[in-house]
């Protein structure tokens, strides 16, 4: 943006009341806009597991990639269920003041064209997985310390998504009263 445009403020009100719609439809708002996410979560999982499996000298290398093409609509709930871009403080109404160092900021995030990429690195000490969001490197939430970390690790900093986050499960409905979603 031009600093010092009469019209700057305007437009960041305008980008806040963005951010607040896809924050809370979106991503971080609702849990379940991030569990909606868990076909494609594991999808990539397992596709990084095959990738990184040890073969003998005579099985077939794995594919050198995987592409899919989705939407800012897929890519904003699975990057909310890896946990990134979460505020401490989540955008409302009333705190668009106190938002302005916000990480949640959907243009940056998802623009035109937005790009999400796991590299699966073969290392002397395992496999290392490295997260890049519109070519730039990203962190795991946890893992900061490293752009690539050991897949190992960041697999366990995601157990219990692995291990559970199962889309029927929860898209269907709880014995909490919570009935079937049919808005996606």
């Amino acid at each position: 943006m031009v600093s010092g445009h009469p019209c700057v403020s305007s437009l960041q009100v305008l980008e806040y009341k963005s951010d607040l719609k896809q924050y809370w439809k979106r991503s971080h708002g609702h849990v379940i806009s991030g569990l909606s996410s868990c076909p494609l979560f594991h999808h990539v999982f397992r596709t990084l597991d095959k990738a990184g499996r040890p073969r003998r000298s005579t099985e077939a290398s794995p594919e050198p990639a995987s592409i899919l093409l989705g939407h800012a609509e897929t890519l904003l709930p699975l990057l909310s269920l890896l946990g990134l871009y979460k505020d401490q403080t989540p955008p409302t109404a009333n705190n668009y003041h106190a938002q302005h160092g916000r990480s949640f900021r959907s243009g940056r995030i998802v623009p035109y064209a937005a790009n999400l990429l796991f590299v699966l690195y073969d290392c002397q000490r395992g496999p290392r997985l490295q997260l890049l969001i519109n070519e730039s490197p990203v962190r795991f939430p946890g893992l900061e310390a490293e752009d690539a970390p050991l897949y190992r690790d960041v697999r366990a900093t995601y157990r219990h998504l692995l291990d559970g986050c199962d889309f029927n499960r929860e898209c269907e409905g709880r014995t909490g009263g919570r009935g079937p979603n049919t808005e996606l």
